[in-house]
């Protein structure tokens, strides 16, 4: 019984704490006209604006009372990148018939190539399809390595929970391709993809993230290829969507050769911190990315820039009025403050954090992802992308009562699980989380994704809705004091930081 009372008391002072100090729309704001101004550019990574973001993030954190928890006392972590451009190419399928080498046309237009290096060529390279390359590691290896993999971008018609096509291609890699070329899923999605293939395609300037020759061909030009070599390519895509699909040896092989433009640089990710009181108690992390488009027009439009006010200027100045209000909190567990790099070409800020983190990811309790916040009027009902995927909800629902605010309980947000940042951290069994006003309306969630979104409109004007970022932003700084006390929330089973199901 004095357990329930104890219980009942602890969730009083929390809720009476929680409130102090509120966030207003005007915080935020200051924030948001200055990140996404023109004189920022766009925060493209790699660019003036890259520098001037990291600055205002760093010199708001100091100023803050943050400490950097970069490394060797900074508050910058490199992140290697890569573009690659396709410029020229050329295409040569062929198979042996008998001992005569018979040529398969594919026409330039139904095929684009990227090479990794700025000149890329194979001879007589075997082909071989992977289905979608969802098999073992150790029957991809036997199957690709050295050879150019063809792989459906497509996940099966129906399929649930089913691998990423990010993920599928990154098995594939690993296993040893030396090229990988990927379908499209349709005829009407091949122009789609070309039109973002022939761009510059960003990456981490590391092994593992590029095969040697990389490329997009069209359904009809794949089945031709099939067609030729004797493989009927419907019944190959049946089998390969059921489950039990080993890769098939085509019998054709490749001569490809492709001029790509690579330009190599490095960005950051801005890393503070709030140090803990209580050593070994393990910690919590805020993140979000800081980038965005850039200059998304040609001349001679005259607006060529995409601000990414909502995009994600707005997640932006919500860490920094959150770090703001904790940092007076003197919290037990350590909390660490993390703008992203690049997470518009791929997550790629947040993997690289993930692969050298500047401190044991085992020591996250709760990882808390924030993006697009400014949508919503008011932030009584929540989203919460990741719900349902680690054994949090329930203090999730702890917070969200004491703060007087309602949790979606239908789950559609998770529709975006795999689309921000912090699914890096629910792939390494951390339990990661976006929580939000902004995505709890979904007409008004389509209608930004389907207008101002990636545009030139995405922009500080008298449209942007503020209300429910200011509200997501208290209960943000909630979580921090919920998450960042032993008495609220302590280790479970002596030091258990709980269990994630994202990968069942």
């Amino acid at each position: 019984m004095r357990f329930c009372f104890a219980v009942a008391a602890l969730i009083s002072s929390f809720s009476m704490t929680a409130h102090a100090e509120d966030i207003s729309e005007t915080d935020l704001r200051a924030h948001i006209e200055i990140l996404a101004s023109d004189d920022f550019g766009g925060r493209k990574p790699g660019t003036e604006g890259e520098n001037k973001t990291l600055q205002y993030i760093a010199t708001q954190w100091q100023q803050a009372g943050l400490v950097p928890a970069a490394g060797s006392s900074s508050w910058y972590a490199p992140v290697a990148l890569v573009d690659r451009t396709p410029l020229e190419q050329t295409v040569r399928f062929s198979r042996f018939k008998g001992e005569r080498e018979k040529t398969i046309r594919i026409d330039d237009d139904q095929i684009m190539l990227r090479s990794a290096m700025q000149s890329g060529r194979s001879t007589n390279v075997p082909v071989v399809h992977v289905g979608y390359g969802n098999q073992s590691a150790d029957a991809l290896a036997k199957a690709v390595s050295t050879k150019l993999a063809f792989i459906f971008v497509s996940s099966p018609i129906g399929a649930e929970d089913f691998p990423s096509y990010r993920e599928r291609k990154a098995k594939v890699l690993a296993a040893g391709a030396w090229g990988v070329i990927s379908i499209a899923g349709s005829e009407a999605r091949y122009p789609r993809l070309a039109r973002r293939f022939r761009r510059a395609s960003t990456n981490i300037n590391a092994d593992g993230y590029h095969a040697g020759m990389e490329g997009i061909i069209t359904e009809a030009a794949a089945e031709k290829l099939l067609r030729k070599a004797g493989i009927d390519y419907k019944q190959l895509a049946k089998d390969a969507a059921s489950g039990a699909f080993s890769p098939v040896e085509t019998g054709v092989y490749a001569d490809l050769t492709s001029s790509t433009r690579v330009r190599s640089y490095q960005s950051h990710n801005v890393i503070g911190k709030i140090p803990g009181r209580k050593l070994g108690s393990g910690a919590v992390l805020f993140l979000g990315h800081w980038d965005h488009l850039g200059e998304c027009r040609r001349e001679p439009a005259v607006d060529r820039i995409c601000n990414g006010a909502v995009d994600n200027a707005s997640g932006i100045s919500l860490l920094i009025e959150t770090a703001k209000r904790l940092v007076k909190d003197r919290p037990d567990r350590d909390i660490y403050f993390l703008a992203t790099t690049a997470e518009e070409s791929g997550l790629l800020g947040a993997r690289a954090f993930a692969a050298d983190p500047s401190f044991p990811l085992e020591d996250l309790v709760a990882v808390f992802n924030v993006d697009t916040v400014a949508l919503a009027p008011d932030g009584k009902l929540l989203a919460v992308v990741g719900r349902g995927k680690t054994d949090l909800d329930k203090d999730l629902e702890k917070v969200a009562a004491a703060e007087d605010r309602e949790i979606d309980k239908t789950d559609k947000a998770n529709a975006f699980l795999k689309r921000q940042d912090g699914y890096v951290f629910l792939e390494k069994d951390i339990p990661a989380f976006m929580i939000t006003s902004a995505f709890s309306d979904q007409e008004r969630l389509d209608s930004f994704l389907n207008g101002r979104y990636h545009g030139v409109d995405d922009e500080v004007d008298e449209t942007l809705l503020l209300g429910g970022a200011a509200d997501d932003a208290n209960f943000h700084v909630a979580l921090g004091r919920y998450f960042g006390s032993v008495d609220t929330y302590p280790l479970k089973d002596g030091g258990n930081l709980g269990t994630n199901s994202a990968g069942e």
